[in-house]
């Protein structure tokens, strides 16, 4: 990890193209707070910044915003924040870019390295926004309610089933809705699927599965019910928003899923 967290920085500043204000550095405390530059001021014009944070190997990174407010663009093509879980130089850790006035969800890492990249364009500016992170310790993981719940509204963005890579609990009923602005409709795919398959008897999904609503409630169309090793088609919302639904029972775990949209 050292040498990934060399490279990137050593890029990022002295090879980068961006001629604007530049900001950011590497962070190690166990707990800490970032805030775009001025805060709560409006931010530079111009701005690349980019914060590293390292945390102690087996520990994974929680994050949690405090205020934020960016100029909206509906693709965020102006002024924007990109998480990555892990090192921001690989675009297939991305977890979410986000823009506007709506705060990012909470978000832990899948291991002890979390990346933030803020960037503004040369018009428009806000105040900006303020975020805390955590260590998390490895068994702090491992305790989970049954219930998990989560609100994606970024453009697009990744998400998976409690604990992927390792095996899901049993008992949960987990809700991932997701929300684009008016007029736009959602994409949905699964790169990864590994749930436990489905009754021999019946055919169908009825111990661990992965149901995805046309809406934002259960109510609304079903687009599919998924279990076993088979990955669900690409899947289109009619409307701006989809609901998708984890749901385990006592016996069997596998892997789980992942998602992106």
């Amino acid at each position: 990890i050292e040498e990934e967290v060399e490279r990137f920085f050593f890029s990022f500043f002295f090879f980068s193209d961006h001629k604007g204000f530049k900001c950011g550095g590497i962070l190690s405390a166990p707990s800490s707070n970032i805030s775009s530059p001025n805060f709560p001021s409006p931010y530079p014009y111009n701005s690349d910044c980019s914060w590293l944070i390292v945390v102690a190997e087996g520990s994974s990174v929680h994050l949690t915003f405090h205020h934020f407010e960016l100029e909206y663009h509906a693709s965020c093509s102006y002024d924007y924040i990109k998480i990555y879980n892990g090192v921001a130089e690989d675009e297939g850790n991305l977890l979410g870019m986000f823009c506007g006035d709506v705060s990012p969800p909470q978000f832990t890492s899948s291991w002890n390295v979390m990346s933030i990249i803020f960037h503004s364009d040369r018009h428009v500016a806000y105040r900006g926004f303020s975020v805390g992170y955590r260590k998390v310790k490895g068994k702090e993981l491992l305790c989970f309610t049954g219930e998990c719940q989560q609100v994606l509204s970024a453009v697009s963005g990744t998400f998976s089933s409690p604990r992927f890579p390792n095996i899901y609990p049993n008992n949960i009923n987990c809700h991932w809705g997701i929300t684009q602005a008016a007029g736009y409709r959602v994409k949905l795919f699964f790169p990864f699927m590994d749930l436990e398959d489905q009754n021999s008897l019946s055919g169908e999904c009825d111990y661990d599965s992965v149901t995805v609503y046309d809406g934002d409630s259960q109510t609304d169309a079903v687009l599919g019910r998924w279990c076993g090793r088979e990955r669900p088609p690409s899947l289109i919302s009619r409307s701006n928003k989809l609901l998708v639904v984890l749901r385990t029972d006592r016996n069997g775990a596998y892997r789980g899923f992942t998602a992106a949209y």
